[in-house]
């Protein structure tokens, strides 16, 4: 019989803010180690999609299930640029906060697609969702990120718009 073993690196996502169509939310994913990026939606950003959502202009419907689903997308689609920033060659197992209750079957399907499908992560079934430590990197950067009001950390990526919109309509 033959084992085989590969590298898994494990990764905490955490968010900070009240909403995630509010100005300064931030979604942060760090290894507790080394790496740690994250993505604040700017007040700008945050008008032009609740418009556009609001305007029909993507694939959601307007209602409380489909503004559910849009902001599960938004979230997905975040983590998935901040991993494809990355350099992953291993396997990864995900550790996500609690943020989007009764969403976690949802927010597992479409981080399969994105991930696995789409930049070929091994997530080799490893998604879960608990409550993060206070002293999770994670945690603790997220909370930074939202307050750094004049974005002078080195941790964060650049979404635009468009990359959005590639993935809502």
């Amino acid at each position: 019989m033959v084992f085989v073993l590969f590298a898994m690196k494990r990764f905490e996502i955490d968010v900070s803010g009240e909403d995630l169509l509010s100005k300064n939310y931030t979604i942060c994913i760090s290894d507790g180690i080394e790496i740690i990026k994250g993505f604040k939606f700017g007040e700008d950003l945050v008008k032009v999609l609740c418009s556009r959502y609001g305007q029909g202009l993507y694939r959601y419907k307007k209602s409380k299930h489909g503004l559910a689903s849009f902001k599960v997308r938004l979230y997905c689609v975040t983590i998935y640029y901040l991993f494809r920033s990355f350099n992953i060659q291993e396997g990864v197992s995900l550790r996500i906060c609690r943020d989007f209750d009764g969403r976690e079957n949802h927010i597992k399907k479409m981080l399969d697609d994105f991930l696995r499908e789409k930049l070929k992560i091994n997530l080799s079934d490893s998604i879960y969702f608990e409550k993060l430590s206070s002293e999770s990197f994670a945690h603790k950067y997220a909370g930074l990120m939202r307050q750094d009001i004049r974005n002078q950390m080195n941790n964060y990526i650049k979404i635009t718009l468009e990359d959005f919109e590639r993935w809502l309509k």
